[in-house]
């Protein structure tokens, strides 16, 4: 019976395969790729700030300029910005996800519903996908669940985010992506992972908030 669990564990986890292939955005930051079932993901949270047009995204840290914000730009924690973007990335708004001059490299985007919800399903569902995505081994989980692991290969690390009124917040306990999916005028999707549970959440969230963005591989 062991030997069957583990042959249906192997067996379940084949397709996910870390790609030889990395990728470089327009600032120079490399990052490595990860094979899940035909989707190829970054494996780091993306550290831009520049369009590829070369156009700069503005840094905002000022809790009043985000929350009114109308276009793209970034935000940072208030604390150890520079290891903090070394280590998650960077929280982007919905209008530097969006926006025509892009965020990922060529022959890359940000993720759509779709893709999101194929990725999850990938992983076998909702209930399980978070826990096969996080990150085990840099410790930045603060909360560590017992069967969690990082089987998939995606890495997840917990990024915190930043609210549509607040500053950052959350970082070691949340990680947080966007899809480029939007909802309505004032909501996009995104999706994300809980510091206690191997669940994957996902709902639309306002176009003003900071979240992650991992790109994926075109087709």
């Amino acid at each position: 019976m062991k030997l069957l669990i583990l042959i249906f564990y192997l067996l379940s986890f084949a397709s996910y395969v870390l790609a030889q292939e990395t990728v470089e955005d327009i600032d120079g930051n490399l990052y490595h790729t990860v094979i899940i079932d035909h989707q190829i993901w970054m494996v780091e949270n993306l550290k831009v700030i520049h369009y590829n047009d070369g156009a700069s995204i503005p840094l905002e840290m000022d809790e009043n300029n985000w929350s009114n914000l109308t276009t793209g730009a970034y935000s940072l924690t208030e604390e150890n910005s520079e290891e903090y973007q070394e280590n998650y990335g960077v929280l982007y708004n919905f209008f530097a996800v969006v926006d025509k001059r892009e965020l990922c490299p060529d022959g890359w985007h940000v993720p759509t519903a779709s893709d999101w919800r194929m990725l999850i399903d990938n992983l076998g569902g909702t209930k399980l996908a978070g826990g096969v995505m996080k990150d085990i081994n840099s410790q930045f989980w603060k909360v560590v669940v017992d069967n969690a692991n990082n089987n998939s290969g995606f890495s997840a690390f917990p990024s915190g985010g930043r609210g549509r009124l607040g500053s950052a917040g959350d970082v070691g306990y949340y990680a947080t992506w966007w899809s480029s999916t939007s909802e309505d005028e004032i909501y996009a999707w995104h999706w994300g992972l809980y510091p206690d549970k191997n669940k994957i959440r996902f709902n639309p969230g306002h176009k003003n908030s900071g979240f992650s963005v991992r790109c994926i591989k075109d087709d």
